[in-house]
Formats: structure tokens, sequence, C-alpha cells
């Protein structure tokens, strides 16, 4: 918090995200997991007793524990900070089928379906889109219009109470209306060919979205916890500095002055190439940047990244970031001194004002020693 406030710390925070890596050693890799990346495992979670790893006792370590023996910080993502249910005719069907899933939506006009299936890393992963077609955005609105989200705080006050004094949480807003559009409504392709066949109907469309979206910022606004995440994972193959400014930034400034104004920060999550937006980053009226990974795994030099942040960029406004030493370098032996030196100058470019992690999460097969030394050089660092 002291970075997130503008204040040097008397080190650098080292905040690695360990959940995916965790469970692979319980379950096995590619069983499924029962937690999404990055959310929190209590220690009376039952996968506590669940033995996969060879050094793993039952039960001990817990993944609670493994960051206290280590002295690390702890990051959440608290997704389930509201429960949804459809009303007025609207219900949801769900049937797997070994690795794969269908999800439909019946609606009193017609139903919509998502398909899944279960990845090489043991989470869902979306097929295809919802609505391809223009005009199915009709059977997107009435889903909208019959979902009801009820907040539960003490799920948050859970983790504050069960991890004080080292652990940060985010409550997670999924997708901006365009983000939405992108990556679950439309898709990319779709979408590209509707902006050009009738913007209209889509700024529309946002429109209405973004109305609803924003009664969900509120909710937020009202919630425990300090920091809020919007989740576009905006990489700019998906996203282009264009759209981003044009259909992204407009939503992230009401957000941002609605949670600004009840005292949140608020956090967005880029795991992906943005060098791209760079030149304007600083403009979103975000705090913090999450999930941000350096070449050689996207494009764009931690150097880079620190200088987009700087007051002079940001119009004096303090922002900061997670950044990580790239995932990748963590599962084929790359020399251990290697990845403490990358950790080594993520702290030098920024000057210690940034938590420094594992970009942006540590894979089933990652290397756990690699991630403690790192933490161990990071944590060692004196910071002028």
């Amino acid at each position: 918090m002291t970075v997130l406030r503008g204040g040097t710390p008397d080190r650098a925070p080292f905040f690695p995200d360990i959940s995916t890596w965790y469970q692979a050693q319980r379950l096995g890799v590619g069983a499924e997991q029962p937690f999404w990346p990055g959310q929190y495992i209590p220690d009376d979670a039952p996968i506590h007793d669940m033995i996969a790893g060879g050094r793993w006792a039952r039960g001990r370590p817990t993944y609670v524990e493994l960051y206290r023996e280590h002295g690390w910080g702890l990051p959440a993502h608290v997704y389930d900070w509201f429960d949804e249910s459809l009303v007025r005719g609207a219900e949801r069907l769900v049937d797997t089928r070994g690795r794969e899933r269908s999800v439909t939506f019946r609606l009193p006009k017609g139903e919509l379906r998502r398909e899944y299936r279960l990845d090489a890393e043991g989470t869902w992963s979306e097929l295809g889109h919802m609505a391809p077609r223009l005009e199915d955005l009709d059977l997107v609105r009435s889903l909208v219009e019959r979902t009801e989200r009820r907040s539960q705080p003490e799920r948050v006050d859970r983790f504050l109470h069960e991890t004080e004094g080292f652990g940060v949480c985010d409550l997670v807003i999924f997708r901006s209306p365009f983000g939405k559009l992108v990556h679950e409504y439309m898709g990319f392709e779709n979408l590209v060919y509707a902006l050009d066949d009738d913007e209209g109907a889509i700024l529309d469309f946002m429109a209405f979205q973004e109305e609803h979206d924003l009664e969900l910022i509120d909710m937020a606004a009202a919630m425990p916890g300090p920091i809020v995440i919007i989740s576009d994972h905006a990489d700019e193959n998906l996203i282009s500095p264009p759209w981003y400014r044009s259909y992204c930034m407009p939503f992230y400034a009401k957000a941002c002055e609605r949670l600004h104004r009840a005292g949140k920060l608020v956090s967005t999550h880029l795991d992906g190439n943005f060098h791209g937006l760079l030149d304007f980053i600083g403009e979103t009226g975000f705090d913090l940047l999450d999930g941000c990974t350096p070449a050689p795994m996207f494009n764009y030099e931690v150097e880079e990244l620190a200088a987009a942040m700087q007051p002079s960029r940001t119009g004096g406004r303090v922002m900061s970031a997670y950044c990580g030493v790239p995932s990748g370098l963590f599962t084929f032996g790359y020399p251990r001194s290697g990845i403490e030196d990358f950790g080594e100058r993520i702290v030098r470019a920024f000057g210690g004002r940034v938590i420094v992690n594992v970009g942006d999460i540590l894979p089933p097969t990652g290397d756990i020693e690699a991630v403690i030394a790192l933490g161990e050089r990071v944590e060692s660092l004196p910071l002028d």
C-alpha cells in the first residue's frame, strides 16, 4: 500500500501468484482445478488433503502457509464477491461430458450457448462466442436484463481477516462493455465486421451494457477491500490502441470516477502485448496495472513500462504496477541467477516503487525454488 499511495517502501514487495502451480501439485497437472487463477485457497479447503507431488505431506504446507513461510505478500482476485441469479423466465443449463462443457441460457425469445474445454492447465477455457451475429445481441440484452446480483461482503472480509498483514485482494469486474463484445459476446472477427456494417448498433448496445456494468461498479464501491480490478486483458492484438482509446477508456473514466469517489483504488489486468498503449496508459485513470509481463514474453521492456508511468505522463497522478519476471523463464531450466537478475532489473527500473511477482502467474510446471530465490533477492535489495 505504500507503493500504491506514492511512497517508497523500505524494500520492494514480492507478491507471486502461485495458485495454479499449487493446485497442480495437489491434483496433478491437467486435473480440473477447483479455484480460479489468482483465487484465495483457504486453509480449510479439501485440496490440502490431496497429494500429487512427491514432496507434499498430506495437508502441509497449505497455500497460506507457503506465503507465511517465505514472507511473501499474497495477492488474490475475489471473483465471488457477488452472486448472480437469473429471473423472469431465464434459466442456465450446464452439460459437462468429460473435458467438454456446454452452458445454455434459455430465454423467452431464444437461446444463447457457450462452449468450454478443460485445458492442459486444468481450467475451463471458452470455445467460440455466444452472439456471433449482430442480431444475436438482442438475446444478450434479454439475458443481461434478467440477471440479478447480490453482494457477498463476508467473502471479502474472510480474506482480509485470514491474511491480515500480508494479503491484498481486489474485487473482479469482468470486462468493460467493449471487452465483453471482443472476448465473450461476438468475438474479434465478427466485431470487426459489425463495427464496419453498423457502428451505431454496437455503440447503442455498449451504452445499454454500460448502464448495467456501472451498477456493478457501484456495488463494488460499497464493498470492503481497497482495490477493484477491471479485467479486459487488453492485448493490443485483440483491442488495438485506437479501439482502446475510443471504446474502452470512456468506460474506464466513468468507473474510476465512481470508485475513486468511494475511496477505492482501481486496477486493470494487462498480461499481454500493450506496447502501443504506453503513450497514453497514464490517461486511463487507473491506479494499478496488474499482470504486467515484459519481454521476452510480450512486446515491451521493463524500462519502457516504468517510463510510461512517470508523473510527467500521468498528469501528476500516482500509477503503480505489478511487474513480473516472465513466467516462461521458470519452466525450461533458465538459470536461477538470470531470473534473480531480472527481478533486480525490475526493482532498479522503477526505483523500488513496484510490486515484483512472477509475470503473470507461475505455471503448473514452474520451478518453485526459483521463485523462492527470486523473492530472497528482491527483498534483500537496498532501496536508495
